[in-house]
């Protein structure tokens, strides 16, 4: 409370003094959880949580939920990163209910759509639900409301892990197996959600996006559709080397092909290909 009433005189001062918050919200917290328990350091990040907004017109534009101002807002990601941290500690080595840190990541990511790490913890939870619905309609929502490239990537991601899940289980041989989760559709999805992330702004020029679209094609042996996808992903991203890399692993037919397409854009090719067929066969 002597932190947020103070009024810093400089942007620098006020980094100073967040920072310190920060610091000492952690140590406060983990004291009330070794000494107390869980219940009473959750109720540290929320009461500072509140403390670090104020009641303002921002509003989620997925939900039309009011969000607030932020008064200092790396501060409060950084407490909300502490909150969550805590609660996947505790989940890792006692019993507690999932439901607490679902509810604070989904809030979380609300604000911060683009932080990897608390997306990470995110998928990692969903991990351990057998229902997709609840979590789509998240990611649905998210990919929505944000210009952010992490939604679609992690959205892309839960769904390959759901797709890898179904595919170990059915080729397990432990007899005849009822699943609770549903196959149907899924590649289709994931194909569906790629479209959507590469038609996007910030999505259209990240070679990431699109060597992920190409490896996921080529692994289901649609050679056709991944060569096409290649010069696709090649008109965005004519400067990522690595595209061509992929090209060269996935379609080694056509590697004079992919070089000839190097030389046009100008890129250095390290050794030409006489020398490197020489060195093969020595």
């Amino acid at each position: 409370q002597d932190y947020l009433s103070k009024t810093p005189a400089s942007d620098q001062g006020q980094v100073s003094d967040a920072n310190q918050l920060v610091n000492l919200v952690g140590c406060y917290a983990l004291f009330q959880y070794l000494t107390v328990g869980i219940d009473a350091a959750v109720l540290i990040y929320a009461q500072i949580s509140e403390k670090l907004k104020a009641p303002g017109p921002q509003k989620c534009e997925n939900t039309g939920e009011n969000l607030g101002i932020q008064k200092y807002p790396a501060a409060l990601e950084a407490v909300t990163m502490l909150h969550t941290n805590l609660l996947r500690f505790h989940m890792n080595i006692s019993v507690y209910p999932l439901n607490p840190l679902r509810e604070a990541l989904t809030e979380a990511l609300k604000r911060y759509p683009s932080n990897q790490s608390l997306w990470r913890s995110y998928i990692h939870i969903q991990r351990k639900s057998h229902s997709a619905s609840k979590a789509r309609r998240f990611f649905d929502g998210v990919t929505r409301s944000s210009d952010s490239l992490e939604p679609w990537l992690f959205a892309i991601q839960a769904e390959q892990m759901r797709k890898n899940l179904i595919e170990n289980v059915q080729r397990a041989d432990v007899g005849e197996i009822h699943s609770t989760i549903p196959e149907t559709g899924l590649t289709n999805r994931i194909v569906a959600l790629f479209e959507h992330a590469v038609q996007s702004e910030n999505g259209t020029h990240c070679p990431l996006l699109w060597r992920m679209y190409l490896n996921f094609l080529a692994s289901l042996g649609k050679k056709e559709k991944s060569k096409g996808l290649f010069y696709k992903a090649l008109q965005n991203c004519p400067w990522a080397k690595v595209l061509y890399m992929d090209a060269v692993e996935y379609f080694p037919d056509h590697l004079q092909e992919t070089l000839d397409l190097m030389t046009e854009k100008e890129l250095r090719v390290r050794v030409p290909m006489e020398e490197l067929e020489l060195l093969l066969e020595v």
